[in-house]
């Protein structure tokens, strides 16, 4: 492969999927940041750095790490790993990094922070990133690599050929770092065939409070499941957007794949935080409404963790 040059890279959010896609591309040339709205907590990121759990052996990783964004200045490349519940309040908070030659890549689940990303004037161009990388988030800077798997990068509207082959470097120096990834033409169907899977799995697993694979073993949870992706891929046909043709097939799959992992809404329920229930079902409802199709148990369980967060969440 090809030499990647030295890039200057801000990671927002330090969850699970930004500390390890820090401690993976700290391991080649460029210089990392980590940006995070709560300055004890980027303090103690400065202080101890990142350490990543894979297969019981761990691994630590030195990190810069900073609550102010003009701190850091200007970047290369942002990686936006916030979850979309706080992508409203994040895009002024990171405007700093920001120049007409950065690229801006979101990692947000769901189709329901779409229509805000298009909408907000940004200075440089924006690319989403699909992924199926599993990680958990064990305690502050500390992250358990969950799985390999797969990472798409795209853009949502037409770039300039100087913004494509950035995003190519991108996607180089993910590899070089050991990671899968692939720019496509169309990043479209791969954000609704991650929906798919995210519609039937993430709402089930915080209504019934289990492990993903728990719910292969729950004759209702299925049926939901297959209900929830089948309605959700009918929005998407509807809308021109080809996913894999048998998404449930595809769901059942991942799940059972996955089956020991605590879902992130159901990790977020646990918390008592506010899930991503509005970017992934709710995400479907809204398009379903704008399209006129049924959509009934996209509804019920959307109503369901929304009940789920009222129990704990104020107001």
């Amino acid at each position: 492969m090809r030499d990647i040059p030295a890039k200057r890279i801000a990671i927002v959010g330090p969850g699970a999927l930004g500390c390890l896609l820090a401690t993976a591309l700290s391991r080649i040339n460029g210089e990392i940041w980590v940006l995070d709205h709560d300055s004890q907590r980027a303090g103690l990121l400065q202080h101890s750095g990142l350490t990543l759990d894979s297969a019981g052996h761990c691994e630590h990783f030195p990190i810069q790490a900073t609550a102010d964004a003009s701190r850091i200045g200007p970047v290369d490349l942002v990686l936006l790993c916030v979850k979309s519940t706080a992508l409203g309040r994040t895009l002024p908070f990171l405007l700093p990094l920001l120049t007409e030659n950065t690229l801006l890549l979101a990692w947000q689940n769901g189709i329901g922070h779409l229509p805000l990303l298009l909408g907000a004037e940004l200075p440089c161009p924006l690319a989403l990133a699909v992924t199926s990388l599993g990680a958990h988030l064990l305690g502050v800077g500390r992250v358990r690599f969950g799985g390999a798997g797969a990472t798409s990068l795209g853009f949502l509207r037409e770039a300039s050929r100087e913004a494509r082959l950035g995003l190519e470097e991108v996607a180089a120096r993910f590899r070089l770092a050991g990671l899968e990834a692939r720019v496509e033409d169309d990043i479209l169907p791969q954000v609704w065939n991650k929906l798919l899977v995210n519609v039937g799995i993430n709402a089930l697993t915080a209504i019934h409070d289990c492990e993903n694979g728990v719910l292969l073993g729950n004759g209702e949870a299925l049926g939901m499941m297959r209900a929830a992706v089948l309605e959700a891929a009918s929005v998407a046909r509807a809308k021109g957007i080809g996913v894999d043709p048998d998404p449930v097939a595809r769901t059942i799959a991942v799940c059972r794949t996955t089956a020991a992992n605590i879902s992130s809404m159901l990790q977020d329920v646990r918390q008592n935080r506010q899930t991503e229930i509005e970017a992934i079902n709710g995400g479907v409802l809204e398009e379903a409404r704008r399209l006129g199709i049924p959509a009934p148990v996209n509804a019920a369980l959307f109503a369901a963790v929304k009940g789920l967060e009222k129990s704990y969440l104020p107001g």
